[in-house]
């Protein structure tokens, strides 16, 4: 590791782009062991360095510049080595050891097909276009009432946002996934007479069915919540239907109530009397005991195997 420089001042050309705008959060987020202060230190625009001094000088003084010379600079490194390779994001990235890091490998291929391609969204769809956050990044450039840093304090906060989800996506997920399998508080099933693949998970975690669909490859996940709150979610695109299951699910819920149901209510949208824990939604095809926000719902009175011999019985 180089040795560390203290850092007040981070200084960037006041025209922020796609680039300068990730490798400054980078520097920001990721920094401080290289950059003692730097988490903190304020943000100056310049278009040169005061006096043309040497960047190696106002290092030393506790200045650090980003493709305004110095060490941060692609353009200086893509001349060196005769190649449009690197954006300030990639040099950045390398310097910091982050480059690899499962939550910037999204935003740095932003930043660098930005830089290097002058390719922002590449949707065809004028509203995806319009509302591209490259695009977006350079309507603000031109309009003369934002100032930089009035810029990087509204998309700082738009890239910190990416980078949480996908640590999350990437790291949090995956092991708070793995822990519950290992505790026996999460397990997957399947079924003799189809390929479809089920899941039992208890969490209050409500991404985790996200994931277990997208990247364990599950059609159908059962979720119970802490204080047993039940939620049914299936993949997109498997086409289950659940029109049998919500018969059955609020027939068994109004039984252990002790309450009778009106049988043609048992598979009506929505919520219904007698079942009224449940909520059938057709559009995101989810049985919904509460959802994500349960306040005023009842937790189900159905168990854990009870649902899952449910599940199997109608899916066999």
């Amino acid at each position: 590791m180089p040795e560390p420089i203290r850092i007040h001042t981070i200084a960037m050309f006041p025209k922020v782009q796609a680039d300068t705008l990730t490798a400054l959060y980078i520097l920001k987020t990721f920094g401080e062991p290289f950059f003692p202060g730097i988490r903190n230190a304020q943000v100056k625009f310049w278009t040169n360095t005061p006096n043309n001094e040497d960047p190696k000088k106002l290092e030393q003084q506790g200045y650090l510049l980003i493709d305004l010379g110095g060490m941060f600079d692609h353009h200086t490194d893509n001349e060196a080595s005769g190649e449009k390779k690197e954006c300030l994001s990639t040099i950045v990235a390398k310097y910091l050891k982050v480059d690899t890091h499962p939550s910037l490998k999204k935003v740095i291929a932003w930043a660098k097909r930005d830089d290097l391609q002058g390719k922002g969204t590449l949707s065809e769809d004028m509203l995806d276009r319009a509302f591209g956050l490259s695009g977006l990044i350079m309507n603000l450039n031109r309009l003369p009432q934002y100032s930089p840093i009035q810029i990087v304090s509204m998309v700082t906060p738009l890239i910190d946002a990416h980078v949480r989800e996908e640590y999350k996506r990437n790291v949090e997920l995956p092991r708070l996934w793995k822990t519950l399998l290992d505790t026996g508080k999460a397990y997957t099933f399947g079924f003799k007479g189809n390929s479809l693949k089920a899941a039992y998970v208890n969490t209050s975690e409500v991404a985790l069915a996200g994931y277990i669909r997208n990247r364990d490859n599950v059609d159908l996940v059962i979720v119970r919540g802490p204080v047993g709150h039940l939620n049914i979610i299936t993949k997109n695109g498997t086409g289950i239907d659940l029109k049998p299951l919500i018969r059955s699910i609020r027939y068994k819920e109004a039984s252990l109530k002790g309450v009778e149901i009106n049988e043609t209510d048992l598979l009506s949208q929505g919520r219904v009397t007698g079942a009224e824990e449940w909520y059938y939604d057709t559009a995101a095809n989810t049985l919904q005991n509460g959802g994500a926000n349960p306040e005023g719902i009842n937790p189900s009175k159905i168990s854990e195997t009870e649902i899952v011999n449910i599940v199997k019985e109608i899916y066999p």
